[in-house]
């Protein structure tokens, strides 16, 4: 399923237009497991001088955009016990205060050119726990990431992430 270019443009711009290296996502699912596959362009870094190589900050916010969209497409095509329950409303509600990277951790395997590169993000567990009967089940996704580009660029990781359910929201 490819994500339109509506729902990317709303799932991006909670970021700075300078920011939004995701340029277009397909998802595929089989079963609990959702795996999205981006192309990315980053044509000047957001914080830092060109390094000539995406970096450790660049990964972080690309595995970022792909969680977002992963989770927006889930969402809006109903997929999955967890998001398939979830209405697009809810998922804006909640995409930034409740939705957090627990822990993250990322190889470079070969410098990858930012200027076009690929990535591949996939929840590989879902799991849900209540932690008291009157609050919203706490989700827990354990996901892993790739990146690469057409020269050899190689880097991959794993990441934690904690859906809480932190209720309405001012």
């Amino acid at each position: 399923m490819e994500l339109t270019t509506s729902l990317l443009d709303e799932v991006l711009r909670c970021y700075k237009p300078h920011c939004r290296y995701l340029t277009s996502m397909d998802l595929s699912v089989d079963g609990e497991v959702l795996t999205g596959t981006g192309e990315f362009s980053i044509p000047e870094s957001c914080y830092i001088d060109d390094t000539g190589h995406l970096n450790s900050v660049e990964v972080n916010i690309c595995y970022n955009q792909l969680l977002y969209a992963v989770i927006a497409n889930a969402v809006h095509d109903g997929v999955g016990e967890v998001f398939g329950g979830w209405t697009m409303a809810e998922f804006w509600r909640r995409q930034l205060p409740d939705i957090l990277i627990a822990s993250f951790g990322s190889t470079f395997r070969r410098p990858i050119d930012p200027r076009s590169f690929h990535g591949e993000f996939t929840v590989d567990r879902i799991s849900q726990r209540r932690l008291r009967p009157d609050v919203a089940p706490l989700v827990s996704l354990a996901t892993s990431f790739r990146f690469w580009d057409d020269t050899g660029g190689a880097c991959d990781g794993t990441a934690r992430v904690a859906i809480v359910d932190g209720g309405a929201h001012d």
